[in-house]
């Protein structure tokens, strides 16, 4: 199984420790992110990754230098930031079958193969369901689990929502809707909304954005006890 995973971005929320150190080494619970990320992906099936890098990129390329991964790692570096999905252009040789897609600060601990297997429509996003909505976003699915919108503010107010987890399953037909620069939010998602297709796949799994020094924290916390395996 193939994956990608998104590590090229400044990680302002997080300076001025991202200003000397990539958000994607930030350490957690001792160890880096990257190391992590990399042995829970071996630990799901991934036998490639590829990561774009541009922030700080040479620090990253010493330490899979330094520290030999448990998968083989394909670099990709950016000299100027191309997007959430324009990354993916210059990858283009090496997604050639479907993939996975994940955000280098996002920990999870979901069933990769799974989310991959249930790949409907050119793409399919994983979510999970919670009564935390604010500043996440939501999901509407039909009866077919089609995305048919995202809502930003439900009204009237929803109960609980379905909250995108931002781990993708891709086909490569994605590559088709990417313009250079581009963003799945704003560029690649409102296609597939239009053509219908854009699935959900539900995911009773940890998931947390370590976007902030608060949600580092809390994921070092739930580490050191066990709320998950990763």
């Amino acid at each position: 199984m193939k994956a990608v995973l998104l590590a090229a971005g400044h990680g302002t929320r997080l300076a001025p420790l991202t200003d000397t150190v990539p958000k994607v080494l930030v350490e957690i619970a001792g160890e880096p992110l990257l190391a992590r990320q990399l042995r829970y992906l071996a630990t799901q099936g991934v036998t490639d990754v590829a990561l774009n890098l541009h922030h700080l990129a040479g620090r990253v390329q010493e330490h899979l230098a330094a520290a030999p991964p448990p998968l083989r790692v394909h670099l990709y570096e950016e000299a100027e930031l191309l997007g959430t999905a324009g990354a993916l252009l210059p990858m283009r040789a090496f997604l050639t079958e479907p993939f996975v897609l994940l955000y280098g600060d996002v920990v999870t601990d979901m069933d990769l193969a799974g989310l991959r297997q249930d790949l409907r429509g050119v793409a399919t996003l994983s979510y999970y369901v919670s009564t935390e909505m604010e500043g996440k976003g939501v999901l509407e699915l039909d009866g077919d689990q089609r995305v048919v919108a995202f809502v930003e503010k439900p009204d009237p107010p929803l109960d609980a929502g379905a909250i995108n987890a931002g781990v993708y399953a891709l086909h490569p037909d994605v590559l088709g809707l990417i313009p250079p620069h581009g963003d799945f939010g704003y560029d690649v998602w409102p296609q597939l909304l239009h053509t219908g297709g854009l699935y959900g796949h539900r995911v009773d799994a940890y998931v947390a954005d370590i976007g902030s020094f608060e949600a580092i924290a809390q994921v070092e916390a739930d580490v050191r006890r066990g709320a998950f395996a990763w």
